[in-house]
């Protein structure tokens, strides 16, 4: 195939044409599968294993993987399977609309149990990785076209939850998402001082819902849910929340105060954009050890490797500067290759900006509230790969001070927190109350930013 001509799943997404492809279009999952009668490509290795070959000869291909420079005009494409439910009074459903993944979860309002967990990739993800990025595309003349993007990734997120119609929904999302989600503008996002319309929690009435408020800037009402289902909020303070997502969020929690920032991670925590990356699912690589003769890896559920999760990415990292493979400056001595995956310097490039983006927020944050590394009581960290990370790695490769003792890793937080307000553990009051009292600010626009960035970008440990 022609390296040079986008895929077809690309160039349907330019035309508002979103077809179900839950790995993000990386050839892992198999959904995006259409018929294109009179194919004449033969299928790639990829689609030989994804695609029956009775199928395969009938001329199906994954759209992922089918390069092509226009859309065939025999083109089939699947057909969604919609089922129509009536509403149910019983069930709540909770989502989580992040910059790159889509969480949601249906919850028995009368049993307080969740039923099911689902997740998929934001469609969003064919304008831009990151949320400055969609915010130019829409601001350009694309709006709609990244609004639909969204509603249907949504939309396939409750076919997979298996319920379109609960009694109450509970949302959470920072500021560019839930701004698309609403039919708000972004344009304020583009430029400075770099906020939105929305400020105070939503109520929906059709269909009902609550929609977390937002904090300020790109810090977003997945913060707040997060904050509260982390339990940091009632612990010994000062405390370390960190979201490490493509928008990473870091918030400090003081006696009186919260201070919150967002940092620009980049979407490589949640696999992304990575040659081997996927999420955390049962295969990915989530632990790497070095022994004198060679690495050993863990799969999540002891499955096959299909390529690294952040946590065994960050754990790679954290080994190959034990063993001198990788300098601080993140150069690697030579090529590597790790149950059949090539580690490559765009990928280590791309962690040690994410790895620096999340160091620079947390230093920053202490130094503003004039308080040590030391003096931090508890600390949490959420993020799409869940409690696989370890406190070592972080701490070797310069994202955590090397004083943070007590770290717990926690999956899905803010998901968890709209879950707790469906379940009336929370209240939207409460909610608004730790919103007002959270200061939110902006990182980049600090004087010495760039300096503590830089510093950032090494790959050592630090206190």
């Amino acid at each position: 195939m022609s390296t040079k001509s986008p895929t077809l799943l690309t160039l349907l997404q330019k035309q508002g044409i979103f077809i179900d492809a839950a790995c993000g279009g990386r050839g892992r999952c198999g959904r995006c599968r259409v018929l294109i009668k009179g194919v004449s490509k033969p299928p790639d290795d990829i689609e030989k294993v994804l695609i029956p070959a009775p199928l395969i000869k009938k001329g199906y291909r994954l759209a992922c993987r089918y390069q092509t420079d226009k859309i065939p005009q025999s083109l089939k494409l699947p057909v969604p399977k919609i089922r129509r439910y009536k509403r149910r009074r019983d069930l709540g459903m909770a989502i989580d609309i992040g910059t790159t993944v889509l969480k949601g979860a249906v919850v028995d309002l009368e049993k307080g149990s969740i039923l099911k967990v689902a997740k998929t990739y934001n469609p969003q993800q064919a304008f831009g990785g990151d949320v400055i990025s969609r915010v130019d595309f829409a601001n350009n003349g694309n709006y709609e076209l990244l609004r639909r993007s969204l509603q249907r990734g949504i939309d396939a997120l409750k076919i997979n939850l298996g319920h379109s119609n609960p009694n109450f929904t509970v949302i959470v999302g920072n500021p560019v998402m839930i701004s698309f989600y609403l039919g708000k503008s972004v344009k304020n996002f583009g430029q400075f001082p770099f906020e939105g319309e929305i400020r105070k929690g939503i109520y929906l009435k059709n269909p009902p819902g609550y929609i977390f408020g937002c904090i300020g800037g790109f810090v977003g009402g997945d913060t707040l849910a997060g904050l509260f289902a982390s339990g940091l909020l009632d612990r010994e303070k000062p405390a370390l929340y960190i979201d490490l997502g493509t928008n990473g969020e870091i918030a400090l929690v003081m006696e009186k105060r919260i201070y919150v920032i967002s940092t620009a991670a980049g979407p490589a925590f949640e696999g992304v954009g990575l040659s081997s990356g996927v999420l955390a699912i049962p295969g990915a690589i989530d632990r790497v050890v070095y022994y004198k003769n060679g690495f050993k890896i863990s799969t999540i559920g002891n499955k096959k490797p299909k390529g690294f999760c952040a946590s065994g990415y960050i754990d790679l990292i954290a080994q190959l500067l034990k063993c001198g493979l990788l300098s601080e400056y993140g150069k690697l001595t030579k090529e590597l290759e790790i149950a059949g995956f090539k580690i490559t310097r765009l990928d280590i490039r791309k962690l040690q900006l994410a790895i620096g983006a999340i160091h620079t927020g947390v230093k920053f944050l202490i130094d503003y509230a004039g308080i040590t590394s030391g003096e931090i009581k508890n600390a949490v960290i959420t993020g799409e790969f869940g409690a696989h990370l370890t406190l070592d790695a972080l701490k070797q490769v310069g994202m955590v001070p090397t004083t943070l003792e007590n770290l717990q890793m926690e999956k899905d937080l803010p998901l968890r927190g709209a879950v707790k307000l469906l379940l009336n553990e929370i209240t939207p009051e409460e909610t608004e109350t730790v919103r007002e009292i959270a200061v939110h600010l902006e990182l980049a626009l600090q004087k010495d930013f760039q300096r503590r960035f830089l510093e950032g970008l090494f790959l050592k440990p630090w206190n």
